[in-house]
C-alpha cells in the first residue's frame, strides 16, 4: 500500500458517525485535493474568452459583385461604335449591385483597352459614368473589347476582359 505525505485516516465521520472505505479517507484532510479542478476550470475560462476574443476579429466573409453595364456613348447595352483609326472618348454607364441586389456605394470601376483607360467611383445608387479616353481601332481591326475591372471593400474583385465591344 502507498504511502502519502500528508495522509491521515479519519475514523469518525461527524454528520454521519459511520466509517468511510479507505480509498475516499484521504481526500477529507488533503487540502490540495481541490486545487487541480479549480485550476481546470480557470483555464477553461480564460481559454474560452481567448477563443471569444479571437473569433470576434475575424472579418465577415466577401460577397460576389454584380455589374450591368447600362450604356455605351449613351446608346444601351454594352456594344459601341466609333470609326476606325481616329482616337475617340468613350463614356459607359454601369451599376454595381451585391447578391441581395443592393447598390454598391464607393466601389472603384476601371475599365481600358484600345489604348485608353478610364476610372470613376459608384454613387449611393452604385451608378458610375466611365469615360475612357482616346480609344482606338486600327485601321484593319473590326471590334476590340474593352476591360472591366471593378473592387468594393468587403467584395470580391470583378474582372471581365471582354466587357464592352466597341466596333
Amino acid at each position: 500500500m502507498k504511502q502519502f505525505a500528508n495522509f491521515k485516516y479519519v475514523t469518525d465521520v461527524a454528520d454521519a458517525g459511520t466509517k468511510m472505505a479507505k480509498s475516499n479517507r484521504y481526500f477529507i484532510r488533503d487540502d490540495t485535493g481541490m486545487e487541480l479542478p479549480i485550476n481546470i476550470v480557470v483555464m477553461l475560462v480564460v481559454g474560452m474568452v481567448a477563443l471569444a476574443a479571437l473569433l470576434a476579429i475575424i472579418p465577415e466573409s466577401k460577397k460576389n459583385l454584380v455589374v450591368e453595364v447600362d450604356s455605351v456613348d449613351g446608346n444601351s447595352g454594352v456594344t459601341g461604335g466609333i470609326a476606325n483609326g481616329v482616337p475617340t472618348d468613350v463614356d459607359i454607364g454601369l451599376t454595381l449591385y451585391d447578391r441581395d441586389n443592393n447598390p454598391v456605394e464607393g466601389a472603384s470601376v476601371i475599365i481600358s483597352g484600345g489604348g485608353g483607360q478610364g476610372s470613376a467611383k459608384t454613387d449611393a445608387s452604385g451608378q458610375a459614368t466611365v469615360t475612357v479616353s482616346d480609344v482606338f481601332i486600327r485601321l484593319n481591326q473590326d471590334s476590340i473589347d474593352l476591360k472591366l475591372i471593378a473592387k468594393a471593400n468587403g467584395f470580391y474583385d470583378y474582372t471581365d476582359e471582354s466587357a464592352i465591344l466597341i466596333t
